[in-house]
């Protein structure tokens, strides 16, 4: 008896130590899945699209699709996200072109003026000079239309005329002018067939030459333009 005693004693300690078939507390609850549920994950993606926000709605979608492939909210995704993907490009490039305009009212000569500008698509180009495309409404002096550079500006023949193409549409040649004060500027004079042709356009490429340069195709990518943020100028106002 004595002898077994020890055995004995040992016995209920090697059933503490052995493996048992039903894992810790701790165990079960690392073993459950992280993040949310489909149907967690399916109500926010719906949530999206009836916001009209594709861009946050695709992402969704396909978090769906990778982590439930075979559930009944990724078959609901898989109906429509392929459309919802091209609207979301849709989106990107819409305020991709937007962000390239810049707007602005501010007092100038005498009066007040508001403007909309934008930046050639090369004006990072190594080499070239930034040139940018400058719509003008100024309580004096009206409306007008220009390309404004860096020294030593533009040349042009006389009569001037510019060159320009409105996506792929057949080039037209509308009548320009040099400042005779000096700027780095070139003036498009029909100004409204060429606002009017920019605002159905994508983006519009004008020919010019710089004095003592060769000659240069500007692209500007004009699909952006907000017609209402470039104020109109009431004639009495002055600062």
């Amino acid at each position: 008896m004595n002898r077994l005693a020890p055995l004995a004693l040992a016995l209920p300690l090697l059933a503490a130590c052995s493996p048992s078939s039903t894992p810790p507390p701790q165990a079960a609850e690392a073993a459950k899945p992280s993040g949310p549920s489909a149907a967690q994950s399916f109500a926010l993606y719906q949530q999206m699209v009836e916001a009209g926000n594709a861009e946050l709605a695709v992402p969704l979608g396909d978090e769906i699709l990778a982590k439930f492939p075979d559930s009944a909210e990724a078959a609901t995704v898989r109906e429509s996200i392929e459309a919802l993907r091209e609207k979301a490009r849709t989106e990107t490039e819409t305020r991709r072109l937007s962000r390239l305009w810049a707007y602005q009212v501010a007092p100038m000569g005498g009066g007040r003026q508001s403007t909309a500008s934008i930046n050639a698509r090369d004006a990072e180009a190594a080499g070239k000079e930034r040139v940018r495309l400058v719509l003008r409404r100024h309580t004096e002096w009206g409306e007008s239309v220009f390309l404004y550079g860096n020294e030593p500006g533009f040349g042009c023949a006389k009569p001037c005329r510019i060159t320009m193409q409105f996506d792929d549409q057949p080039k037209k040649t509308l009548a320009g002018s040099i400042p005779p004060t000096g700027e780095p500027a070139i003036f498009i004079e029909d100004d409204k067939p060429f606002v009017a042709a920019m605002q159905k356009a994508k983006k519009v490429a004008i020919d010019v030459r710089e004095k003592g340069g060769a000659a240069r195709t500007l692209v500007f990518e004009v699909g952006g333009f907000d017609a209402t943020k470039f104020e109109p100028m009431p004639k009495s106002a002055k600062q």
